[in-house]
């Protein structure tokens, strides 16, 4: 079998051959890479095939076969070697999830094309055919990945996924070079990497009730009841391995939460009259007994982390700031998303009318910062 573009082919489905490959690799500068994964029922996705390819050839590792991915680690965690990966969240998270590594050096192309201004979540498709001028199909994206044996369909879609990723290297890179934002496109890339590892860091599990659709109408006692609750569906997703929303609705849990009782009870749950009627039956005694316990688990409020509506003259500087972003932007020829999404500046905005001053952290930190902070400092005077 041979790739779009005529590399070779090869299915490794073995340990030994699994091992041979990682060795084989450890010496080669940059390695296309992606994955394929099922993920209908569970909260972690299941690694279906594992697709890697070098200047010569293609390899699809079949998991299902591998039980050691100690050789693999050591090529992730080999700071010789750059993973090249187009639009990676998902990859990364897989591989933080399943064997607990992942690369220390990363070069995303869809990352790249933003930084370029070829467009913002551009697909491999329509970056390949853009800059290569090559047709991909997309006929296999729902196929089952568990199921085996693998179709020849399948194995080619996989392999083509891969085949163009160094090509597309080679281009952007040098585009990257030209326009002077490698600096910037790498920190990116780094902080693709530190982003995954925030999502299985249990202190940011105590967070997730910010994201309740209008948690900020709690009062303080019922807020810190949806913040107990959520941690909970944290926990309980993780180790029953189901969506979140087949443990709990998000407007159920605010429902619990906003109970006018300081306790409640299973008959006080089923009263509310929730919308998924299975939840008391599975777990009404435990969400009982887990509002009856101590708080101790459970971190502070901070009604600042919520996501309140804007006032008038907040709203003013958020447009303010947005008009900046564009201008820089098309200055730039960056993707606006890029520089900044709406999600980013309403949290700056938010910061400085809670804390009286712009707290450039997180995703806000970095070449973001430099580039906005002069621009946008003026707006909060």
């Amino acid at each position: 079998m041979q790739a779009a573009n005529g590399k070779l082919v090869e299915l490794i489905d073995d340990q030994k051959g699994f091992d041979r490959l990682c060795d084989s690799l450890s010496d080669v500068k940059y390695l296309a890479f992606d994955t394929e994964f099922v993920r209908t029922n569970t909260f972690y996705p299941k690694l279906g095939l594992l697709q890697i390819a070098d200047p010569v050839r293609c390899y699809l590792v079949d998991p299902l076969r591998i039980l050691s991915w100690n050789d693999f680690t050591l090529l992730l965690e080999n700071n010789n070697v750059t993973f090249c990966i187009h639009s990676c969240s998902e990859d990364l998270n897989l591989l933080h999830t399943s064997i607990n590594s992942m690369p220390v050096r990363l070069f995303d192309s869809q990352i790249a094309a933003a930084f370029l201004g070829l467009g913002f979540s551009l697909s491999y498709q329509g970056l390949v055919l853009q800059l290569l001028d090559k047709s991909i199909p997309k006929d296999e994206t729902r196929s089952d990945w568990m199921k085996r044996p693998l179709s020849n369909a399948q194995l080619q879609y996989a392999a083509n996924d891969v085949c163009y990723l160094l090509d597309l290297k080679e281009i952007l890179w040098d585009k990257l070079v030209d326009k002077k934002v490698i600096a910037w496109f790498e920190e990116e890339c780094a902080n693709q990497v530190a982003l995954a590892e925030e999502f299985e860091r249990k202190e940011n599990w105590k967070k997730s009730f910010v994201n309740i659709s209008k948690s900020w109408k709690l009062a303080d006692d019922n807020l810190y009841r949806l913040q107990k609750l959520c941690f909970w569906r944290e926990i309980k997703a993780r180790e029953s391995n189901k969506p979140r929303n087949w443990i709990a609705k998000d407007s159920d849990l605010f429902d619990i939460a906003n109970h006018e009782f300081k306790s409640i009870s299973v008959s006080d749950m089923e009263y509310l009259d929730l919308s998924d009627n299975r939840f008391v039956f599975r777990y009404g005694k435990e969400i009982v007994e887990l509002l009856a316990n101590d708080q101790s688990n459970i971190q502070t409020i901070d009604r600042a982390q919520l996501s309140t509506p804007l006032q008038p003259s907040l709203r003013k500087k958020l447009k303010c700031c947005q008009t900046v972003v564009k201008e820089l932007a098309d200055k730039l020829s960056l993707a606006p998303e890029l520089l900044a999404r709406k999600r980013l500046l309403q949290g700056l905005v938010r910061d400085f009318d809670n804390y009286g001053e712009l707290r450039w952290q997180g995703e806000l930190g970095g070449w973001r910062r430099e580039l906005l902070e002069p621009a946008v400092r003026k707006f909060f005077q």
